[in-house]
């Protein structure tokens, strides 16, 4: 005989049930086991959501943290060079002030000026320093060398523009510092100028840190006693002024690493909260997991009982 209507729509309503149930156990066992709570948008829409924005900011903060990693090696990459040849400054102007001393013969000046241009190229040397990517740190934007020889032979600087830009909060910081800036920059002649008394000395002129040590070494060796004195003068002067440039642009570069680093703790903090929040919307909270598995089991096999009972689909059972 066909079971009534109500009888039937009942039966349905237990079997949709049990499926639901079933389907819901299975669901927190797989969470369980794959200690993710929402996978797909249709898990939870809203938290789905929530996570891919902030996965997208976290992947973005990351790139900048990269570049952050980037600048600071430069920056302290450019700090050791800087650190080098202020010491090597700081020694011509100790041999500047002793071949100043009237007392020394011409051989010891040569033995003072030999000194002089192996710190001329250990400098030149050091200004050439290039950062993890081949970049030469005080070419700016240029390419290698820093540094290359102009028509009389000096030392000129060969980059171009300033150093690679860094975000940080709303503004950019340079990366960096140019060799004009660290080491300053040699006056052209002026060719309308009448040329030289050669019975007088030269009146000083600006250069920059190298053609200053190749003067001193050149000052040092000349003969002409005025020439000498003036020469080691001028030298004497401009290493003063190159010193002071040198401690101003290590300075900077503190000043600049020092943000960065500030900049650095900040977006490890907020990637960081980033993960938090993420790993709160997508992963599974066991111990919540585990009590809804418990009480799903039990609610489960007290349906399948029910539903037993109630259906009574055997004749033997009527019989009995």
């Amino acid at each position: 005989m066909i079971p009534p209507v109500s009888s039937r729509s009942g039966h349905d309503a237990a079997v949709r049930r049990l499926t639901d149930l079933s389907r819901q156990l299975a669901d927190v066992q797989q969470q369980i086991s794959t200690g993710r709570k929402v996978v797909k948008a249709g898990d939870d829409p809203i938290a789905f959501a929530r996570a891919a924005a902030l996965k997208r900011a976290d992947v973005a903060a990351s790139g900048q943290r990269r570049a952050m990693d980037a600048a600071q090696s430069r920056l302290s990459a450019s700090e050791v060079a800087l650190t080098g040849i202020a010491d090597i400054t700081a020694r011509a102007k100790e041999l500047a002030l002793a071949g100043r001393n009237a007392t020394l013969n011409a051989g010891d000046r040569a033995v003072l000026a030999s000194e002089v241009q192996e710190l001329l190229s250990a400098a030149l040397g050091l200004a050439e320093t290039r950062g993890a990517d081949g970049e030469a740190l005080f070419a700016g934007a240029g390419t290698p060398p820093a540094y290359g020889t102009d028509g009389a032979g000096l030392a000129a600087w060969a980059g171009l523009g300033a150093p690679p830009l860094v975000a940080v909060t709303g503004r950019v910081l340079e990366a960096g510092i140019t060799g004009p800036e660290a080491f300053g920059e040699t006056a052209a002649l002026d060719p309308l100028l009448p040329p030289p008394d050669p019975l007088l000395p030269p009146p000083p002129r600006t250069r920059n840190l190298f053609d200053s040590l190749a003067h001193l070494a050149a000052s040092l060796t000349d003969p002409r006693e005025a020439f000498r004195d003036a020469g080691m003068d001028e030298a004497i002067g401009a290493i003063d002024g190159h010193i002071d440039r040198l401690a101003g642009a290590q300075a900077v570069l503190g000043t600049r690493g020092a943000r960065l680093d500030a900049e650095a703790e900040r977006l490890d903090k907020t990637q960081l909260q980033f993960k938090t929040e993420i790993s709160k919307l997508e992963d599974t909270d066991l111990a919540a997991a585990i009590a809804q598995l418990d009480r799903l089991g039990v609610i489960l096999d007290a349906a399948q009982a029910s539903f037993a009972r109630v259906s009574r689909l055997s004749l033997w059972d009527d019989i009995r």
